[in-house]
């Protein structure tokens, strides 16, 4: 192995790392609020510690993980406050991006948001939640990533991989996969018509609306809770 392999390998390493840590708790395995011991996940996945330590950092970049005082690094948990602050930043960002779409979308853009929709709508005949939330997933990524702003687009990012952490919970419902898939159509033909007025409203209702079926599924959790503890 030559020299600038052996330099390589170590950040490949660490990205195979973090790619497979941030898959897993995506997943839900590790849970929010669950330890990520260093020494554990590298006995676990059979590599450095080192590069474990530089994948969990990265998790924290992410906003997948947060440090807590004698805990260590944790999953993050999302709470109803921070749900809420997420969506109403989400609101104002993703909406411009639609906007920006809009008024130029780039060669296919129309095209690759036509395919994201047609496999959510096979997502929701065949009932799948993760079907959904991949392909709803796959839209907004599409947005983000055409709309020109690196800037904004790094900002919406680190958004969603917090949101995904709690979009599972909203897709549970199917009264959601419908209203959403209806909601990002509306989005789909703004930018097809080259509306950006159109673009940017119809995102802010679909995520203001999001905002409402995640904080209604939050308030059956715990209402439920409590009458279980009763």
């Amino acid at each position: 192995m030559g020299l600038t392999e052996m330099m390589d390998r170590p950040d490949r390493l660490t990205d195979a790392v973090h790619r497979t840590l941030k898959a897993a708790i995506l997943e839900g395995d590790p849970a929010p609020g669950m330890q990520l011991s260093v020494p554990e996940l590298a006995r676990r996945l059979g590599v450095s510690r080192g590069s474990v330590r530089e994948a969990v950092l990265q998790l924290v970049a992410d906003g997948l993980a947060e440090e807590r005082p004698r805990r260590g690094v944790v999953v993050v948990r999302l709470g109803p406050a921070e749900m809420r602050h997420i969506h109403q930043v989400r609101e104002v960002l993703e909406g411009q991006a639609a906007r920006l779409c809009a008024e130029a979308p780039g060669p296919g853009l129309v095209e690759a948001l036509e395919d994201a929709l047609d496999e959510q709508r096979l997502a929701i005949a065949a009932d799948s939640e993760s079907g959904y939330t991949g392909s709803d997933g796959r839209f907004h990524a599409l947005l983000r990533d055409a709309c020109g702003n690196p800037m904004l687009g790094a900002l919406i990012e680190r958004l969603h991989n917090q949101m995904r952490l709690a979009l599972t919970r909203a897709a549970e419902a199917p009264e959601h996969r419908s209203c959403g898939h209806d909601e990002l159509h509306q989005v789909l033909r703004a930018v097809r018509d080259r509306d950006p007025d159109a673009a940017e409203t119809a995102m802010r209702r679909h995520i203001r609306r999001t905002r409402a079926a995640l904080e209604a599924y939050e308030e059956e959790d715990t209402d439920s809770r409590g009458n279980r503890d009763e």
